[in-house]
């Protein structure tokens, strides 16, 4: 086994090198000067954010650079505009939809690249300035079924007049990669066992093509989002379900012809950006980042926190969650504290963005919410996603809120075991081993995997399953049996999460705002946000974007996150 470590490790340590080596001399070359530009950026972006009164007349211009960071956290980036968070952009939106002086809109999408339930909430705070009698004019360049759907909301949609534009409107399209054969070739067999027939994390490892249940449940997720979106651009353009639909999968706005759009009615004029500056008239022009909104309630003695948890779920001694976005107990538990050690804190949303991952780190994290709620209480905002170790999580609160299409349940167990005993022997590798007890040779790398020792491993993982399903049930009100009939690793979108139970009220963060504020019998209450603090290796990442390479290649050396442990985990995008 020792020779089996070794061998693992100087593997490990080799690429490890190779991909520090190439990164290293570029890290530490340009380290100091980043810093530089950094604090130079933070200047500039406090001379430019001046802040400006609206004046009659005044339009409001909001470019919209992608998806807005979940959390107080914000840093400034030297390549990026995009530094507010998504919750101050959706209450800057309510400002403007209420202030008197603003007669207008300007949305600009440079970047389609949302999650689903921050594109379905910033759709719907667009719509509620256009209700407000605003003027919202929309303009992209990048016509996407995202950039469109936010682009729905407005009264008009421009786009540039000409053909050069990105037009790609289509049904969808998704792709998995299945590994079984590259396994067999270099002799790696991976023992993946499941509780939940839908629980379809590692299939991609032991077989060859997908399987019926993972197909059935992701391609009705897919279609309730592409009906959801065909019924969106009907309703707002005038135009019959049935024919939008037929011209979306007919390819027609695929790499189309941008008149096509116009004749089509998908969208009002074709007009450059700078023709629409001057029919507003520059002078009236405020940007988003300037637009002073009126100042909320400051120093109140109640408050509202919302704790953000975004990330994978790992256990304490993981690196990986010093690395990224990540959720663990005791970074979960140090806010706790500070929370529970402020007494103007009448109650706390819980704002998830977490796939999973570790089934201990979940069961940890879900007591220390209980033990929360004993003293103030909790209700839960899903935001794209709180799936699987996720909802483990969420279903400790008091009351769960999700959008129509946040992705919720996944309620199964995966434990993942690869075995390199065939590989070792085309290497000509001979591991000897010495053995005493039962089992004790159950998790080896080179020995093989029986199937009395496949049943060890799933007793086990079904007394995890099991402690999930009670968990959720206690939870939920419900019966463990009723949570087993719609566990057993199905996923189900928001709105199909509502009808069965997982989740209380269709709404995003505000929605879970407005309801907490109104059950606590709260009217001059402050809103204040909780998480993780600004590490360097996210500044690194936002302003080196290519440096996600280095960490993604660490993550996936760090064999013991993904193997030999159960895992409460959903890994896939819908």
């Amino acid at each position: 086994m020792k020779i089996l470590k070794f061998l693992l490790k100087w593997i490990v340590s080799i690429v490890t090198f190779i991909i520090k080596e190439v990164f290293s001399f570029f890290i530490k070359g340009t380290l100091f000067l980043l810093i530089i530009l950094i604090l130079v950026g933070l200047v500039l972006k406090e001379t430019k954010a001046v802040k400006k009164v609206s004046k009659p007349g005044t339009v409001v211009q909001l470019e919209i650079n992608g998806e807005y960071p979940e959390g107080n956290d914000v840093l400034p980036s030297i390549f990026s505009t995009q530094n507010e968070n998504f919750y101050s952009v959706i209450t800057k939106l309510d400002a403007i939809a209420e202030d008197k002086n603003v007669k207008g809109l300007f949305v600009k999408i440079n970047n389609s690249e949302f999650s689903n339930g921050q594109l379905e909430e910033l759709g719907e705070k667009i719509a509620f300035v256009k209700s407000k009698g605003k003027e919202v004019i929309t303009y992209t360049d990048t016509l996407t079924n995202k950039s469109y759907l936010l682009a729905l909301n407005g009264n008009k949609i421009y786009m540039p007049p000409t053909q050069a534009a990105d037009i790609n409107l289509t049904g969808y399209y998704s792709e998995l990669a299945y590994y079984k054969g590259l396994a067999d070739r270099l002799g790696v067999q991976f023992n993946v066992i499941h509780v939940g027939d839908y629980k379809s994390f590692g299939e991609n490892y032991t077989k060859g093509k997908m399987s019926k249940e993972y197909k059935e449940n992701i391609t009705s997720l897919k279609d309730t989002v592409y009906n959801n979106f065909i019924e969106k651009i009907s309703t707002s353009r005038g135009i019959l379900t049935d024919e939008v639909n037929n011209k979306i999968l007919s390819g027609m706005f695929v790499n189309g012809d941008i008149n096509k759009l116009l004749e089509n009615k998908f969208i009002d004029k074709l007009i450059t950006e700078d023709e629409i500056i001057k029919d507003i008239g520059k002078e009236n022009i405020i940007s988003f980042t300037e637009y002073d909104k009126k100042e909320e309630i400051k120093n109140s003695k109640n408050k509202i926190a919302i704790f953000y948890l975004n990330g994978e779920i790992y256990t304490d001694n993981s690196k990986n969650g010093d690395l990224t976005n990540s959720i663990t107990p005791s970074g979960v538990q140090e806010k706790i504290d500070q929370i529970i050690n402020n007494d103007e804190i009448k109650g706390v949303i819980l704002r998830i963005n977490s796939p999973g991952g570790s089934a201990l780190a979940s069961n940890i994290i879900n007591s220390k919410i209980q033990n929360l709620k004993l003293k103030k209480p909790v209700y839960v905002s899903i935001g794209d996603v709180a799936a699987s170790g996720g909802y483990y999580i969420a279903s400790a609160g008091d009351k769960i809120f999700a959008d129509k299409e946040s992705i919720t349940g996944s309620i199964g167990v995966v434990s993942l075991i690869p075995n390199f005993q065939k590989t070792l022997k085309k290497l000509d590798v001979n591991v000897e081993t010495i053995q005493k007890g039962e089992y004790a040779d159950l998790y080896s790398l080179t020995q093989d995997f029986t199937e009395k020792d496949r049943e060890k491993i799933y007793d086990s993982s079904v007394r995890v399953y099991d402690e999930f399903v009670n968990v959720v049930a206690k939870g939920r009100g419900k019966t463990s049996e009723y949570i087993n009939t719609i566990g057993q690793g199905k996923v189900w979108l928001g709105e199909e999460g509502k009808n069965i139970g997982l989740v209380d009220e269709i709404g995003g963060l505000e929605a879970t705002i407005a309801s907490f504020s109104k059950d606590l019998k709260l009217e001059n209450y402050q809103i204040i946000e909780v998480s993780g603090k600004a590490k360097i290796d996210k500044i690194l990442k936002r302003n080196i974007p290519f440096l996600n390479l280095y960490y993604k290649a660490e993550n996936l050396i760090n064999i013991n996150e993904l193997y030999f442990k159960p895992l409460y985990y959903f890994p896939y995008d819908i």
